[in-house]
Order: C-alpha cells, then sequence, then structure tokens
C-alpha cells in the first residue's frame, strides 16, 4: 500500500512504476498535460475519451477532507475567526491546487490498472 501511494504521489506509471505519467516541466497553461503512453511499459494513460472524469471525485473528497479539517482546526482548537480561518483555507487552496488536480487523476488510475512486476525494469 505505501508503495502504490509514494507512486501515486510521485505521478508514476502505475503498471510498472517506472515512467513519468505527465509531462515534465510543469505548464502553468496545461498542467494536466500528460504523455500519450508510458516509455516504458506502453501503457495508454488515456484510454477512453473523459477517462479521467472519477477523478474529479477524488479531487472532491481531498480537497473537502482537507479544507475542512483546516477551518475546524483553526476555529475550534485556535480560536480564529471564521473569515480569517476561510482566508487561510482560500489560500492553502490556491498553494495545492495543482498538485490537488495531477494526485487526483494519478490516484484514480492507479486504483484502475493492476501493478505488474515484471514489466517494471
Amino acid at each position: 500500500m505505501l508503495k502504490w501511494f509514494a507512486s501515486s504521489w510521485r505521478y508514476k506509471c502505475p503498471r510498472c512504476r517506472s515512467a513519468e505519467m505527465f509531462k515534465t516541466p510543469l505548464d502553468i497553461k496545461k498542467p494536466l498535460e500528460m504523455h500519450k503512453n508510458c516509455s516504458h511499459c506502453n501503457l495508454n494513460f488515456e484510454p477512453e475519451p473523459g477517462f479521467y472524469f472519477g477523478a474529479m471525485f477524488i479531487s472532491y473528497i481531498i480537497t473537502g477532507f482537507l479544507f475542512l479539517s483546516i477551518a475546524l482546526l483553526l476555529v475550534f482548537y485556535f480560536k480564529w475567526s471564521v473569515n480569517a480561518a476561510m482566508l487561510i483555507v482560500i489560500l492553502v487552496g490556491i498553494l495545492i491546487f495543482l498538485k490537488i488536480l495531477r494526485v487526483s487523476r494519478s490516484i484514480y488510475i492507479h486504483m484502475l490498472v493492476k501493478f505488474e512486476p515484471k514489466r517494471a525494469k
């Protein structure tokens, strides 16, 4: 499970865990630009149009829990005002927006494609 999460976090191919899924360096104008296929095992990163629609739900879950946790911690534990807590949540959201977009896509494809150790290396 730890290797699965590490592979998702680093945007590696889910089948071989060797090649990069996203094009680097990050282009702010096209943050979700991916390679068509894995350079190592030739896995198609977009098997059908709209494949990553489910990643939207993963992104929603991650941001919902993260932002709610931050807001509740600031308001109830540190006794901040709701407006100040929302300002912090918005700033955190701006800072991690692109990471959440990419991680949610990576997690989604990792959930659906099985790791094949024989294809690695």
